[in-house]
């Protein structure tokens, strides 16, 4: 029998469904972008997001959207400038700093 601490009642679980799918694209497309510019796996891409998130303390999809907005040459959108500059310093450190032992495809 579930403990009643650990279930999610409907409600709060079809708003996080819905929240993922919201910032499921950016996330995508942030991947897609740093796979395309260093010829990483989508684990490997997935990864330093990840990582500049946790290093940033800012959330995945905010991280994303930055990513994207810079890629693209658009403006980051709904991320403070302050945040956007924090995570793209963080961006060049990782993204840039990392070497791959593979050998370009």
């Amino acid at each position: 029998m579930p403990r009643p601490e650990l279930t999610v009642a409907p409600a709060g679980e079809v708003e996080q469904l819905r929240r993922a799918l919201a910032t499921q694209p950016s996330i995508e497309q942030a991947k897609g972008m740093l796979m395309l510019l260093r010829h990483w796996t989508p684990d490997e891409a997935f990864a330093a997001l990840k990582a500049i998130s946790q290093h940033t303390n800012v959330k995945l999809h905010d991280v994303a959207t930055v990513v994207v907005a810079v890629g693209s040459r658009g403006a980051c959108g709904p991320v403070d400038e302050v945040i956007g500059d924090v995570v793209l310093a963080e961006v060049r450190r990782i993204v840039l700093g990392r070497t791959r032992s593979r050998t370009s495809r």
